[in-house]
């Protein structure tokens, strides 16, 4: 995402990534990797928990979840990942949020 960070700023979006870290980890790894967005630490996974985001005692943890969120608060896409590599395309998130404006 952040190597489309400006596609997304211009199709309106905001990025906001949930990461089960303290606030100080989080911190760090924002300033150390200079990502433009948004990182909100969940050390309790609370978030995670409201989303339904699966956990996965094999795969050492919760798996990576993405939700696009239109602007009444309303989910228009959601994927949960089976591993840490299935991950939707930014081309498939972008598609999805220029499909919100229409």
């Amino acid at each position: 995402m952040r190597d489309d960070h400006e596609k997304f700023t211009a199709a309106g979006a905001t990025i906001v990534a949930v990461a089960r870290h303290t606030p100080e980890q989080m911190r760090e790894y924002w300033t150390e990797n200079k990502l433009p967005y948004i990182g909100v630490p969940d050390l309790k996974a609370e978030l995670g928990e409201l989303y339904k985001q699966q956990w996965k005692a094999l795969k050492l943890g919760l798996m990576p979840a993405m939700f696009v969120v239109d602007a009444k608060g309303k989910i228009a896409f959601a994927h949960y990942s089976k591993g840490m590599s299935d991950i939707p395309s930014n081309q498939t998130v972008l598609k999805t949020i220029a499909g919100l404006a229409e």
